[in-house]
């Protein structure tokens, strides 16, 4: 699997560097109108990474034990299995939806709140899933593609659907008065979590990469649109600040985004 990402990424950068990049220029104009303003984000947001997301992340990786790191993910993933099972339902995945629940009460029981994936053991593994999948396979087209500083690659469509999985993020029933300060800590640990898990990919694919900021767009609206078509084909794992989700092995369909919100960031 990971070898067939680092092809994905290679052929991607072959195709900005061959002649029908023509091509591929027309076509970002299409998916990509605010391009010089994307790139002025981007590169706001790789100043910020090189200097503190990066150094946040890798020191986070190195001072918390990986027992404390692997559990602290884990409960977090089954924060937001409520929300995975509502989309089920939303897209008609009744078995899926059933899964997931079985996930969830297994887990913040046996699994003493998630801690332990005592699911996964017992055959239930875990899929990701969110409103901005619903939308998608719904037919709603992405919209423009936005970098957003700190937050990374996102399209009009996911930024509408991390939103709503962020309204719809069950914490709210649980801690009504701190659920913002809750949700932003949860999105904070994730996100540093994801991106030092991701750093040497992140440096694979786009530390030699032409134009890095063209190879993470593609690679990140292919992924998202993987994960509407339901393709077992996943793309390099790129952190993503803005959904809360773990990459898929080794790390995480995650497209590409980043920052503080659950979406990626580029190689420093």
């Amino acid at each position: 699997m990971r070898n067939r990402r680092f092809l994905i990424a290679a052929a991607l950068a072959v195709l900005y560097a061959s002649p029908g990049a023509a091509h591929a220029d027309d076509l970002a104009s299409k998916v990509d109108p605010a391009e010089k303003i994307n790139r002025v984000g981007y590169a706001i947001h790789q100043f910020f990474d090189r200097n503190l997301i990066r150094p946040l992340a890798l020191t986070y990786q190195t001072v918390v034990p990986g027992v404390l790191r692997d559990g602290l993910r884990r409960v977090l993933n089954n924060l937001g299995e409520p929300n995975i099972v509502a989309n089920d339902l939303l897209q008609g995945r009744v078995k899926m939806a059933r899964t997931a629940t079985l996930r969830f009460a297994t887990n913040s029981t046996f699994g003493v709140l998630g801690f332990f994936d005592m699911a996964t053991r017992a055959g239930l593994p875990r899929h990701e899933n969110g409103f901005d999948v619903t939308l998608g396979r719904y037919g709603m087209k992405p919209g423009a593609y936005l970098f957003i500083p700190l937050l990374g690659p996102t399209t009009v469509r996911d930024a509408i659907g991390s939103a709503a999985n962020t309204l719809l993020d069950p914490i709210h029933a649980f801690v009504p008065h701190d659920a913002h300060t809750f949700i932003i800590a949860k999105g904070v640990v994730d996100g540093v979590d994801l991106r030092a898990r991701a750093d040497s990919q992140l440096t694979a694919v786009l530390g030699d990469a032409t134009d890095p900021y063209a190879t993470l767009r593609s690679v990140y609206l292919q992924n998202e649109q993987s994960k509407i078509d339901d393709n077992s084909t996943t793309l390099p794992a790129l952190p993503d600040f803005d959904e809360d989700a773990t990459p898929a092995a080794p790390s995480q369909p995650a497209a590409a985004k980043t920052g503080l919100k659950p979406t990626a960031t580029g190689a420093s």
